[in-house]
């Protein structure tokens, strides 16, 4: 359990930074109107940096001192959260991702795109 936390927090990590500091700048310079929708996701992703963060040192402890009910409410908060997010998410930005040209991510995929067979 430990291992597989760790490894989904680090990658929707990974994921959350790319879309601030590459997707998120991208198009609020192609479709400003969209700069409201994105600071919002912005919020959304240092909630879920947050509940990550809890999570981390809960599953740290899971063999010693964590207690299972907390790691569940934990999970369960995260999970609503990130539901509740990507919702949002598709609703209000996937036209203007689907829309998006970046000629300099078919060159180089940022971080964020790579699956981990790119890695």
């Amino acid at each position: 359990m430990r291992t597989h936390c760790l490894a989904f927090c680090s990658a929707l990590n990974r994921h959350h930074a790319g879309e601030d500091g590459g997707a998120f700048p991208e198009l609020a310079r192609r479709f400003p109107e969209l700069r409201p929708v994105l600071e919002e996701l912005r919020r959304d992703h240092r909630l879920v940096e947050d509940s990550l963060r809890r999570l981390q040192a809960l599953a740290g402890g899971l063999d010693r001192t964590a207690d299972p009910a907390e790691v569940r409410r934990e999970l369960d908060s995260l999970a609503a959260l990130m539901e509740t997010h990507f919702v949002y998410e598709e609703k209000r930005i996937v036209s203007a991702l689907n829309a998006l040209d970046a000629p300099d991510w078919r060159r180089s995929r940022p971080e964020f795109l790579r699956t981990d067979v790119e890695r």
